[in-house]
């Protein structure tokens, strides 16, 4: 491929990917690619002759990577393009790549809210609106538009009318996330924040954020069977598979104690759906998603 000449310490070859996980596990990325703005990465797309999957990774939460080399091209948008926070008179226009803490704390020294329910969300808003995150409420509630990039390279811009959104899955999956534009709501500054704040202590004191994990390990199945009670009602807390432990603050994390390596949890997730099953007829489906 010509472009990939011009690439320089953009494009690599066998990354590792341990240290780009949440979950602290993986081997190495067979490529990696970080795009400098939107129009060398379209043109990488169009000129792309390797006939390789492409992943695109943000801050690596909800992923559990397989270790040795995975072939894929894993392209990772932190380049300045893709990581602008704009606030207008009534839009907000931020990049893929931002992480919602940074856009949490931008937005709400602004004065602008509405966002509160995205705090503790340990991703970026690519990976934000791909599985439609959030708590009590959801990104697409507050959706206006979305740029993308189909796997040609071809830009198109997308509507809220023209996404499918539904519980931790949205019809944005397919494409390259670039940009969004977002709801504007002026509020208190001081407000904003405390209410940020709290929605983050009630997150810490519930969920297993001291370890190396993806996050909430499966999708909750209704409103009235939280995973993590079907899991802590089957007395899993505490079980352990080589170096992941179902935590013992919250059911439905699967922690990383001490080099865990991926097969160790997915003996856990199997056990865990297993006794779940077994116990109240429910199916129990990952909210994580296993490259290899």
């Amino acid at each position: 491929m010509s472009l990939r000449k011009d690439l320089k310490n953009r494009f690599k070859e066998r990354e590792p990917l341990k240290e780009r996980t949440t979950f602290k596990i993986g081997g190495e990325a067979r490529y990696w690619f970080e795009p400098r703005d939107r129009k060398e990465l379209a043109l990488f797309l169009k000129d792309n002759t390797l006939k390789l999957p492409l992943f695109v990774i943000g801050a690596g939460s909800n992923l559990l990577v397989k270790e040795g080399l995975i072939n894929k091209i894993f392209i990772h948008l932190s380049a300045p393009d893709f990581t602008k926070i704009e606030a207008r008179k009534d839009k907000v226009i931020v990049g893929a790549g931002v992480k919602i803490g940074r856009l949490l704390s931008v937005l709400s020294s602004r004065n602008i809210g509405g966002y509160e329910f995205l705090a503790g969300v340990p991703g970026t808003v690519g990976g934000a609106l791909a599985m439609n995150a959030g708590t009590y409420m959801e990104i697409k509630d507050i959706v206006s538009e979305v740029d993308v990039l189909d796997r040609s390279g071809r830009g198109l811009k997308l509507q809220r009318s023209d996404i499918d959104f539904s519980y931790r899955n949205s019809s944005l999956r397919p494409y390259i996330i670039v940009r969004a534009i977002l709801k504007l709501r002026t509020d208190n500054k001081a407000r904003v924040q405390k209410r940020i704040k709290d929605i983050l202590i009630k997150r810490l004191m519930a969920q297993d954020w001291q370890h190396p994990s993806a996050g909430s390990f499966f999708r909750n199945p209704d409103l009235i069977h939280p995973a993590g009670f079907l899991i802590d009602q089957c007395r899993l807390k505490g079980l352990m598979a080589g170096g992941a432990q179902v935590s013992e603050k919250h059911a439905n994390f699967i922690i990383n104690i001490k080099d865990a390596k991926s097969a160790d949890v997915i003996k856990l997730m199997e056990i865990i759906k297993k006794k779940v099953y077994n116990q109240f007829k429910i199916r129990l489906t990952s909210e994580v998603k296993i490259v290899s």
